[in-house]
């Protein structure tokens, strides 16, 4: 493109060139190919994101990438250190003024670039416009399906980027094409990871986003960004610990006043070692289970006023390998593991969406959990170090582990389902070992148990 700018500009449009590094690596590409027009610097993948690039080890490392390697090397490119994400790729598009989409070239593989006439043809006042989203093919959608039976065994190339990637092929791009103007979503932990993007995806949207965190600090600089990448207005940031009885208490009586559409359970934790709240429960217990649950309780009739109530909790697929604890929720007695302590009450959280649809059953409510996969998220690195130096390389963005909290807050068919555990957009089986199925007296024992504690704050370390 570089030897038609002249043309590109004769026709009165301007080549933009957008990179994932940071600035001065712009500024080394601006200088080495001697460019002088804008160039954008994108390192949270945002606009990528938005146009629906691609990214994945299957689609960098293809067979033909020696050949593009020649081929840039013949043309006078160097590549020395990787600069940005390595597994980005990238594409070229033709946008005319008030947004018409002209052209559209999403790049497959590492050097797959459009050929420069068709994007200059794109220029011409007769061009025709095209879609912004182009619909997913039959073709398309069955070999998503097929590679997903394959995947989707081995648990890790289903859990991880290239099982998102396969799975996104079965995805329909007609489920987010909805305006959330007037809605009223609320996202716990929301400054930060998959909370974080769930909020700024719902705000693009249009809706009323409301993120409840810990620090107001940091949930402002979150509420900030967001509305600036969005232009939404309508975000703000209430005060919630949720592993506090009180805290949940006072930001229920202030949020309650109003319908409230969507609530994300995404507050999480890992701790290393055992830690009591002030109201005497285990910290993760307290922060995925017995919060959630009051938060939800307290919020119910807020929900129910709006003739679409949607309560989301983000679960884990670590819950996969641990069967509902009922004995010692509170790790009172056994000592102390936490992962162990993550996974159970992640289960717990599936336990409890399906119990919370039951519950509102015949209201306009659906209760519904899902799990993001591995993702790339700040409490990943900061809580399992060792997982993520292990697997960095693999694991989604955390807007693909968003992916289905966001679908499931949005999409118009997804209320037809409620009680449900979704991945990948897709209704799962909870269980894949009968060992971790639980019974009718333990589904009972996790509903009394929150509703014990949550009304007389017995002291559970002493029960």
């Amino acid at each position: 493109m570089r030897d038609r700018i002249d043309e590109i500009r004769s026709r009165g449009a301007e080549l933009v060139i957008v990179g994932n590094g940071a600035p001065h690596f712009a500024a080394a590409f601006r200088e080495d190919f001697n460019l002088d027009g804008p160039f954008l610097v994108d390192p949270e993948l945002k606009a990528y994101r938005a146009a629906g690039l691609r990214r994945g080890r299957v689609e960098i490392l293809s067979p033909r990438l020696p050949l593009h390697a020649v081929r840039a090397l013949r043309s006078g490119a160097r590549q020395g250190s990787v600069q940005g994400d390595p597994w980005q790729l990238g594409g070229v598009f033709v946008i005319r003024p008030g947004g018409e989409l002209t052209y559209r070239h999403i790049s497959s593989e590492a050097g797959d670039h459009p050929p420069p006439d068709a994007i200059v043809r794109a220029l011409s006042a007769d061009a025709f416009s095209i879609p912004e989203t182009a619909p997913v093919t039959r073709g398309q959608y069955w070999l998503g399906r097929s590679l997903s039976l394959l995947v989707d065994p081995t648990i890790v190339l289903s859990f991880d980027r290239t099982g998102f990637n396969i799975h996104a092929l079965s995805f329909r791009h007609e489920d987010m094409d909805v305006d959330l103007a007037g809605k009223r979503c609320l996202i716990t932990g929301a400054n930060s990871g998959i909370g974080y993007e769930t909020a700024l995806a719902l705000a693009d949207l249009g809706a009323e986003v409301v993120l409840l965190c810990r620090s107001l600090e940091r949930g402002e600089q979150a509420a900030a960004r967001i509305r600036e990448a969005t232009g939404n207005r309508n975000v703000v940031v209430e005060e919630l610990d949720v592993s506090r009885l009180s805290s949940v208490r006072a930001a229920a009586h202030r949020l309650g006043d109003r319908p409230v559409d969507v609530l994300v359970h995404n507050a999480g934790v890992l701790p290393g070692a055992r830690t009591e709240t002030e109201d005497g429960l285990e910290l993760t217990l307290a922060t995925h289970v017995v919060g959630p649950f009051l938060l939800t309780e307290l919020l119910s009739r807020a929900l129910q006023e709006s003739a679409d109530g949607r309560v989301i909790w983000i679960s884990s697929g670590g819950m996969y390998t641990q069967k509902l604890n009922t004995s010692d929720m509170n790790w009172a007695r056994r000592p102390y593991d936490g992962v162990r302590a993550y996974a159970e009450t992640k289960r717990a959280q599936v336990v409890l969406a399906e119990i919370w649809a039951d519950e509102l059953k015949g209201t306009s409510v659906v209760s519904n959990a899902m799990h993001p996969g591995w993702a790339d998220t700040p409490s990943v690195r900061s809580s399992i170090p060792n997982f993520w130096r292990l697997t960095r390389w693999i694991l989604r963005t955390p807007a693909e582990g968003a992916d289905t909290a966001i679908w499931l807050a949005a999409c118009k068919r997804a209320r037809q389902w409620t009680g449900r555990f979704f991945f990948d957009r897709e209704p799962r089986r909870t269980h894949l070992l009968p060992t971790t199925r639980e019974s009718a007296e333990d589904r009972w024992a996790l509903w009394k148990f929150c509703e014990d504690h949550v009304r007389s704050g017995v002291d559970t370390e002493r029960e």
